[in-house]
């Protein structure tokens, strides 16, 4: 059984991205003797996570990219890889993917080099992302004949490669030791288009277990929820336009939205939103907050149903959040956020719904009476922290 563990992120331990590896890391803990976390940006330690290892050589180095690129232009590998895509380099991202992907090699050659005994047959080494150092760490490994092991998660961007700049993905697939998508959907997608079924272990994130269930409003009130980047992604401008027409039609349901989270959509929402003359409807934008304060929203608030009406997921943290305190959810069918939603803990609706059809969902989850218990168990047994990150641990560190 392996004792070493190498954890690559992009910036866990510091600042607050990556929330999911706050309660995967005591589960890790258990099973490696030296856990060693390797963020590739640099922020400041967040709250009780100081006592943690972590080595900031790879940020450094990631920090000093020009100089970087200077070693990178005398690679041969970063000539070959050209060569490779020469198909796709004409997509300006492409080009770009290459060249960070062999900055990558050349960061993590130094870093192995400067620290060679982390990186025995006793290590594994785990990125939280499918991404590019993924890549570099198998070519060094391949190339230099070393034996520590490589793994990663899959989550959204990393699986279905929407921009089509991820270079060398069979190859990555071909030698890695196992992926861990986090859906079902995902599994699916890299089998269907890459093949080698056998490396991809389906294991799912999850979220706390929740002591309140979130109660629902009194007769005439529907209080909406959504979390979210303002961007055109998560399309809240369709729930803006949704909520004024349901509050339109039942003017004599009083109805509340509120919502958390910034993005360079927020100025044209404020104004729209502001703009619209309905005396049963008030909207309310949050703006960003740490994320225990929406808990805590959800905890103290009355709050009727949970919207996500996403154009591509993995699987939301903020759904699996929602499902926790027992409420009802709306949201589209789009990467695996349609396996953690059926007909008693909310409505699917298709990848892309027209207002009509989010107005008719509204109305729905309006006149239904969901049973919240059902809800939370739901996520029990999806979303459950405590039971997907002591499986996913369990196995990791097994890998031979």
């Amino acid at each position: 059984m392996p004792k070493n563990l190498i954890v690559i992120t992009k910036l866990f331990p510091y600042n607050f991205t990556e929330a999911f590896l706050e309660s995967e890391t005591p589960f890790l803990q258990e099973k490696f003797k030296n856990i060693i976390f390797m963020p590739l940006l640099k922020g400041s330690i967040r709250p009780n996570f100081s006592s943690l290892s972590v080595d900031d050589s790879y940020n450094i180095l990631y920090a000093k990219k020009a100089r970087m690129f200077i070693r990178t232009l005398h690679s041969f590998d970063l000539y070959k890889s050209l060569f490779f895509h020469r198909r796709t380099l004409f997509k300006k991202k492409m080009l770009i993917a290459c060249i960070k992907q062999q900055i990558h090699v050349q960061i993590i050659k130094r870093i192995i080099k400067n620290n060679p005994s982390n990186f025995t047959e006793d290590t594994i080494v785990y990125s939280y992302w499918f991404n590019a150092p993924v890549y570099a760490f198998l070519k060094i490994r391949k190339k230099y004949r070393m034996k520590y092991r490589v793994v990663c998660r899959a989550h959204r961007w990393d699986v279905y490669d929407e921009d089509g700049d991820m270079p060398y993905r069979r190859y990555c697939i071909e030698h890695i030791d196992k992926i861990f998508p986090i859906s079902q959907d995902a599994c699916d997608f890299l089998t269907k288009k890459y093949g080698y079924k056998d490396k991809y272990i389906l294991s799912r994130l999850g979220v706390q277990k929740q002591n309140v269930t979130t109660k629902e409003s009194p007769p005439f009130n529907f209080q909406v929820l959504t979390v979210s980047q303002l961007i055109q992604r998560k399309r809240v401008d369709l729930v803006l336009s949704a909520l004024t027409e349901f509050a339109s039609k039942n003017k004599d349901v009083n109805v509340r939205w509120t919502h958390f989270g910034t993005g360079d959509m927020e100025k044209d929402l404020k104004m729209k939103a502001s703009s619209i003359d309905i005396p049963n409807m008030r909207t309310t934008f949050m703006g960003y907050v740490p994320n225990v304060e929406i808990m805590q929203f959800m905890e103290e608030s009355k709050v009727d149903v949970f919207i996500n009406l996403s154009t591509s997921e993995g699987v939301p943290v903020s759904i699996m959040e929602a499902q926790s305190y027992g409420i009802p959810v709306i949201a589209t069918n789009v990467g695996g956020t349609g396996e953690i939603i059926d007909k008693d803990n909310g409505i699917l609706l298709s990848p892309c719904p027209t207002l009509e059809d989010v107005v008719s969902a509204l109305e729905k989850v309006y006149q239904s009476d969901f049973n919240r218990d059902i809800i939370k168990n739901h996520w029990n047994k999806l979303s459950n922290a405590q039971i997907n990150f002591k499986h996913f641990v369990d196995i990791l560190s097994n890998i031979q």
